[in-house]
């Protein structure tokens, strides 16, 4: 899905803190960026920590010497719903096709529970999955084993979608996961082999050193692949 902070929270945020410091939003958002990603890279601070918005705004806000009355908690609920969110890929048409008792379908994501469910419930997916994991569930990010709870001990096969390559697919690779990699785009070429080929023809970067199962340009895709995953 696609959430509102780059359509509402960050526009309002960083226009309030432009107008009250006089810098260029610019300046302000990588400043907030900046926080957000020493956060992440600090081991002495929390992964709660480091993905709450809220505080990070405060942060930086006190650091330019000036109050913040927006509240990003209050804003993404304000913008939950289109036009500023939207389901992406015919997602929730993916889910309803994956549904099946023997499945349990798992959000897996980088940002906290406050920031996510109200845009989940927005746009109609909670019903959809049977557990939501984020960084404060176990407060671990999505690379450490932690952060899936029970659900490694739980499910004889698990398989991580996703597009992010460290989340998605270095790490599921590290916990014993079949790793299913979506990437933004695709070569034509590379788009008429099957998603399990493409990982061998994929051109990886030399920091990329753990390949994928499988390669999808279109999440409906997904069906096909995770029933030839569970045949294996």
């Amino acid at each position: 899905m696609r959430g509102p902070f780059w359509t509402a929270v960050f526009p309002i945020v960083f226009a309030e803190l432009a107008r009250k410091t006089g810098l260029d939003e610019k300046e302000i958002r990588r400043q907030v960026v900046r926080e957000n990603l020493d956060r992440q890279e600090n081991p002495n601070i929390s992964p709660i920590a480091a993905m709450d918005w809220d505080d990070i705004f405060d942060v930086v806000a006190g650091r330019l010497g000036v109050r913040l009355e927006a509240r990003a908690v209050e804003i993404v609920k304000a913008h939950a719903g289109p036009p500023d969110t939207a389901v992406l890929d015919d997602a929730d048409v993916v889910l309803k096709q994956l549904a099946s008792p023997q499945r349990a379908l798992v959000v897996a994501t980088k940002g906290l529970r406050k920031y996510q469910l109200p845009v989940l419930d927005a746009l109609g997916l909670t019903p959809l999955f049977t557990d939501i994991l984020t960084p404060d569930a176990h407060n671990a990010f999505k690379k450490d084993l932690a952060f899936f709870g029970e659900w490694p001990q739980a499910a004889p096969l698990r398989i991580s979608v996703g597009d992010h390559y460290e989340d998605d697919v270095v790490a599921p690779k590290q916990f014993g996961c079949k790793s299913i990699w979506k990437v933004k785009t695709l070569a034509p070429e590379l788009q008429r082999l099957d998603p399990f080929a493409r990982p061998a023809a994929w051109k990886y970067s030399a920091e990329q050193m753990v390949q994928p199962d499988a390669i999808l340009f279109s999440m409906r895709e997904l069906p096909k692949v995770v029933e030839r995953l569970e045949r294996w």
